[in-house]
């Protein structure tokens, strides 16, 4: 096992209770709160527009983003947006 598998699976194990397992994005995300927030975040303020087929990337970032809107799992204050 790599040191960084070591470093991940420590993380897991001392912040396992803010750790979160999104069903909104695919691939299995775990997520910690903080970072879930911050997509929430970031999905409030981007603005989502059509894109070209060329910049796929954007593309799937949008999608992501746009699950993270509306998502009912971490609430939080207004003033955090």
């Amino acid at each position: 096992m790599t040191h960084t598998e070591l470093l991940i699976k420590e993380y897991y194990s001392l912040n396992q209770d803010k750790i979160i397992d999104c069903p909104f994005q695919p691939g299995n995300l775990k997520i910690s709160e903080e970072a879930c927030l911050k997509r929430r975040k970031a999905a409030h303020r981007k603005k989502f527009e059509t894109y070209r087929v060329e910049d796929l990337f954007n593309y799937f970032v949008s999608q992501g983003l746009s699950r993270c809107q509306e998502c009912p799992l971490i609430n939080s204050p207004a003033s955090q947006f």
